[in-house]
């Protein structure tokens, strides 16, 4: 009993597999049928498209060129866009430059007073005068302020240095991008004109046939 038990079990799970894979293909069937998409819609118009007549076919011209204009216009913006973040960037840039001039006009300043500072206490001691002691430490005091400075300097003059660096080739992108953006602004110009004495030219033409 145990035995045809078995061999009844091992029967039912063969034939639940072949059900279960009997059943994969419809399933596969059913997924096969997928709508159009996009783009075999878009071929599908194309292929309409080419056995339409010419004469049928100005409205679409007409479109097209709107959308061709668009682009133009588009292409266009961007490149101001680009143009408009150099300048913003250099304008960033000058004021950095102004504030790393005025600091190191500051530097100067102070290093100058040092001098002076430093020149009255070698006087001072000089002709003997104040204690000795005191003078010594005064004037290494003041010229350890002003080595102090004077690195400060170096390290701002290199910054003040390299943004000049930084704003004289922002200046030439700048240049060579506003001379793209005139050049495409006047391609686009041209090719408009152009275009609007063609339609002027077609317009004539279908007036003198009509009378």
């Amino acid at each position: 009993m145990k035995r045809l038990s078995y061999v009844g079990l091992t029967f039912l799970m063969a034939l639940s597999f072949l059900i279960g894979c009997s059943s994969i293909p419809k399933l596969k069937g059913a997924t096969a049928k997928i709508p159009l998409t996009k783009s075999s819609v878009e071929k599908t118009n194309e292929g309409l498209y080419s056995q339409v007549p010419a004469a049928n076919r100005a409205p679409v011209r007409e479109a097209e060129f709107d959308l061709q204009q668009a682009k133009s216009k588009a292409e266009i913006a961007g490149e101001k866009v680009k143009l408009a973040e150099l300048q913003k960037e250099r304008t960033l840039l000058e004021r950095k430059y102004a504030d790393y001039g005025m600091e190191l006009a500051q530097i100067r300043e102070k290093k100058a007073e040092l001098e002076v500072e430093i020149r009255k206490v070698e006087a001072i001691d000089n002709s003997n005068l104040g204690d000795k002691e005191n003078n010594i430490k005064q004037i290494a005091n003041l010229k350890t302020k002003k080595l102090s400075m004077e690195s400060d300097g170096i390290k701002v003059k290199a910054e003040f240095d390299t943004t000049e660096l930084r704003i004289k080739r922002l200046t030439k992108e700048i240049k060579a991008q506003t001379m793209k953006v005139q050049k495409m602004e006047g391609k686009k110009a041209q090719k408009s004109t152009k275009t609007k004495t063609q339609k002027k030219k077609r317009t004539s033409a279908r007036k003198k046939k009509t009378r």
